[in-house]
């Protein structure tokens, strides 16, 4: 078995072992074609197991950038990570982690993370609770009705949107930082709507929000708190809401009666390749001084 970068030709195979590998399900497969859409791909870090001219293994290593601490950390994501079932438990999933943390860390990055088995990726060095999720609830009937109007992002507001991004979310640990290009903002999953907010013709804000989801929006940045309140009022038109907001998040300060819950996952795991600003995050959620960093997750795992 030899472990090496795909290359084009390895693309129908990796899909061909990625729904085979999660229950013949067509998502992994996706989700490994939208990462290659990316600006920070990296096909030295898309890693294919080869046996006998065979391809039985994958993993997708994705470089991101984090915000800890209110520092950028560079890092690379694990996942998917597919094995053809028919020979599993033989450490071929075990020899593409090897040789892909061997390859992030001659790279420079910091660390890599994931949402995986808590008993399995501990055999790589990787810590539990790393990170996790928030949300913050709140109802809608007293907030201001909007002055918003709302619209399909475009590529004109990009600059905009990266703003909005940076001033939501620079002092929200692990805040996935969300790229600067269009296909960044926009979701492929045609179930939810990605919109921005306008005020005189300004972009004020956006959010994400699943059709079946309608009262708990995926991403949600506005400008400043009243923003914040009417985009509030208009998602949930006088009901009650769930953002995802972190007790960190700018827009917090606009719902001062909300409950805002960050909480950890055992699942949410990191693995440090060097020394940064993850080292003291990491002592101080574990030490109760600090809660837990909550990623947005970029729009090409929305495929569920």
């Amino acid at each position: 078995m030899i472990i090496r970068s795909a290359t084009p030709r390895d693309y129908a195979e990796i899909a061909n072992i990625n729904v085979l590998a999660f229950e013949e399900r067509a998502d992994e497969a996706l989700i490994v074609a939208l990462h290659r859409q990316r600006a920070l791909f990296d096909p030295e870090l898309s890693l294919v197991a080869e046996d006998e001219g065979q391809l039985i293994g994958h993993a997708l290593f994705s470089p991101m950038l984090l915000q800890i601490s209110g520092a950028t950390v560079r890092a690379v994501n694990l996942g998917p990570i597919a094995v053809n079932p028919t020979i599993q438990r033989k450490g071929v999933g075990a020899a593409l982690i090897a040789r892909g943390h061997e390859l992030a860390r001659a790279k420079g990055f910091a660390l890599c993370f994931l949402l995986g088995h808590p008993t399995y990726y501990p055999l790589f060095v990787y810590v539990p609770h790393a990170f996790g999720m928030s949300s913050c609830k709140t109802a809608t009937h007293d907030l201001p009705e909007s002055e918003l109007d709302t619209r399909k992002p475009q590529a004109a507001d990009l600059p905009a949107l990266r703003a909005l991004w940076q001033h939501e979310e620079a002092q929200v640990d692990f805040s996935i930082d969300p790229g600067d290009r269009l296909i960044d903002w926009l979701s492929p999953n045609p179930l939810i709507t990605s919109s921005v907010y306008v005020l005189n013709e300004e972009v004020v804000g956006y959010t994400r929000i699943h059709r079946d989801e309608g009262q708990s929006p995926g991403a949600f940045f506005a400008r400043d708190h009243e923003i914040a309140r009417q985009m509030a009022r208009m998602i949930g038109g006088g009901a009650r809401i769930e953002l995802p907001l972190h007790p960190a998040s700018a827009s917090a300060g606009a719902f001062p009666e909300a409950h805002i819950e960050a909480k950890s996952w055992e699942p949410a795991m990191a693995c440090a390749f060097q020394p940064s600003p993850f080292d003291a995050y990491y002592a101080d959620v574990n030490a109760g001084r600090r809660p837990p960093g909550r990623p947005i997750w970029p729009v090409a795992f929305e495929i569920a």
